[in-house]
């Protein structure tokens, strides 16, 4: 199917979906379009029953100057009422139709696993979410437009065949020399269009690349750099809108004259019907003021038509989206059982490409044990994070959380088992307290966090201190990515969030990596503390001696396998390169000191 057929087609399904306005639009564009139909004839009458017994001398009745003003003026109210009409009834269908759109853009980007998300950088995700989905539905504030034009069209060629057949003959002629002129274009124009979209969805994602390593741009003193590599990405979207515009501008001129000259051609053969006697003057008048005002629809359809090559590059990028495959949720709701969680991971691979990053994988966390999974730089750890975590699936093996294949919990199940806190810590640019209760919201029907809850979440993940001491303490504001809060604080918080929601199986993907040592050790024994009297079963990344000495079990992970599994002196005994992983991270420190600490 042409991009003009796809792109008619999605306008087509826009009104389907909001028929009220839709229908509202459409009856106001007819409307309007018979009214335009209706003024010619109105003039051509006007002509030959008033202005020309004036100009000849006759004396002309109070009712035909009443009847002339009465028609002329409401033909102008009634299309004067429908622009109104249809023009508020356009945006509803229009703007209601791109948050329709944008909100399952978003919606579809929430549920697309980790590994598309790999090869979709974040600033193309923002263009398809904002440029692409505008590109879509534009074409809807000429579409009612549009219709009602064809309709005059279709009643003026009627109107001009009944007066006179030749002069019908120029109009029908007019009309399809017009539409040939954008049929060439459409197909001129489409391939520049798609390119053009492309180029703008390739400077989204440049610019947020260069917005996000901002300080890092800065303190390394490559502003001139990150220009030389942003200036041919807009290079390509000023060459991709000068090909399109260079194609308007040989198309619009033409368009432009195509109506001149068909007055010109009516005058010159209308003249001669006139002076033959077979056409009244009024009548040519009318002809002429109707091929004018056709020149009026023939710009609207070649202006419609014009940006529908755009809306098809647009909606290709966004179905792209749309089609793309969700992660897979089961079925199996619920509460689930009480208690901490049971983890197993059996046989477990993950592939991607041609790289094996996980291989034959078994991990057994009883429930209410701390489980410390240790290994060097790319030995797997945040793989295994995903793959527990659900946020990657397994290319063999599988997961399991009290014995049930992880694939089986539907997402509600899941948020409530699982409690995620990743080695990046995230916050919204908003109050602590939003923060933390990002779901508790009582006008939406969720449950609320008391702020005894709050506090109590915060005090376990050693933050209460120091919102506390804040000027506005829980209702302090963040900023971007918390960027009024260190590194060690975020974390704190974000622990915080997810031990609010008191998970039966908490996962840390080395979420103390920006804490004080002392600080660390003081979080990892209240969360020690916290698993003791019955809290979540933990399943943690982490190198530090801290970490490894509230676990219960260590898992030595390196080039995807487990090693071995023990406690962290067995480890030790046995494993050299386990010893010097974790002397790397010590400071000196021994594990005596970091008992002492944990102690209290």
């Amino acid at each position: 199917m042409s991009a003009v057929g796809r792109a008619l087609r999605v306008l087509a399904r826009g009104s389907r979906d909001h028929p009220g306005p839709a229908a509202v639009a459409t009856t106001a564009g007819l409307v309007n379009g018979g009214t335009m139909v209706l003024g010619a004839a109105a003039v051509g009458w006007t002509t030959d029953h008033l202005v020309l017994p004036v100009l000849d001398g006759r004396p002309v009745g109070a009712a035909t100057w009443w009847a002339g003003a009465g028609v002329i003026l409401g033909v102008s109210a009634v299309r004067c009422g429908t622009i109104w009409v249809r023009g508020v009834a356009t945006g509803r269908v229009q703007h209601r139709a791109q948050a329709a759109t944008r909100r399952a853009v978003v919606r579809r980007y929430l549920h697309l696993d980790l590994a598309w998300h790999r090869e979709h950088p974040p600033g193309r995700l923002l263009a398809h979410a904002v440029s692409d989905v505008d590109a879509v539905w534009s074409p809807v504030q000429w579409l009612y437009f549009a219709l009602g034009m064809v309709f005059m069209l279709v009643g003026a060629l009627a109107q001009l065949a009944l007066t006179a057949p030749a002069l019908g003959t120029v109009g029908l002629l007019l009309v399809a020399g017009v539409l040939v002129l954008n049929v060439v274009y459409q197909r001129l124009l489409t391939p520049r269009a798609r390119d053009g979209q492309a180029a703008r969805g390739d400077v989204a994602r440049t610019a947020h690349e260069s917005i996000e390593a901002g300080p890092v741009v800065r303190s390394l003193g490559l502003a001139g750099a990150e220009d030389a590599r942003f200036a041919p990405e807009v290079e390509r979207v000023r060459e991709a809108n000068t090909r399109m515009a260079a194609i308007s501008a040989v198309f619009d001129p033409l368009l432009e004259l195509l109506p001149t000259v068909a007055v010109l051609a009516v005058l010159g053969i209308g003249s001669r019907a006139v002076s033959a006697g077979d056409l009244t003057l009024g009548s040519l008048v009318g002809v002429c003021y109707l091929l004018l005002t056709v020149s009026i629809p023939l710009s609207v359809l070649s202006r419609f038509l014009s940006i529908l090559p755009l809306a098809a590059a647009g909606h290709e990028r966004v179905e792209a989206v749309l089609d793309a495959p969700t992660a897979t949720y089961g079925v199996v709701g619920g509460a689930g059982p009480d208690g901490p969680a049971l983890l197993e991971v059996r046989g477990a691979d993950v592939v991607r490409g041609e790289a094996t990053l996980l291989h034959a994988v078994d991990l057994t966390v009883e429930p209410g044990t701390v489980c410390a999974v240790v290994g060097a730089t790319g030995a797997g750890k945040t793989t295994l994070v995903d793959l527990v975590c659900g946020q990657i699936g397994p290319s063999r093996g599988e997961v399991l959380v009290d014995g049930r294949p992880l694939d089986d919990l539907d997402l509600a199940r899941r948020a409530a088992t699982l409690g995620l806190v990743g080695q990046s810590p995230f916050l919204f640019s908003t109050t602590i307290r939003d923060n933390l209760a990002l779901d508790g919201h009582p006008r939406e029907g969720l449950r609320a966090y008391t702020d005894t809850e709050l506090w109590t979440a915060l005090e376990v993940a050693d933050a209460a201190d120091f919102v506390g001491a804040l000027p506005a303490g829980l209702d302090s504001v963040v900023g971007e990515r918390g960027a009024t809060l260190s590194g060690g604080q975020r974390q704190r918080l974000c622990l915080a969030r997810a031990l609010l929601r008191r998970p039966r199986l908490l996962v840390l993907d080395d979420a103390t990596s920006a804490l004080d040592p002392r600080v660390e050790l003081r979080v990892l024994a209240r969360l020690r503390a916290l698993v003791d009297d019955g809290g979540p079963t933990v399943l943690l990344v982490a190198n530090r001696h801290g970490s490894l000495a509230v676990a219960d079990r260590v898992v030595f992970l390196a080039d995807g396998r487990v090693v071995d599994a023990g406690t962290h002196d067995e480890l030790r005994e046995r494993h050299a390169d386990f010893r010097d992983i974790v002397s790397a991270y010590d400071g000196g420190r021994t594990d005596d000191e970091d008992r002492a600490v944990l102690a209290g």
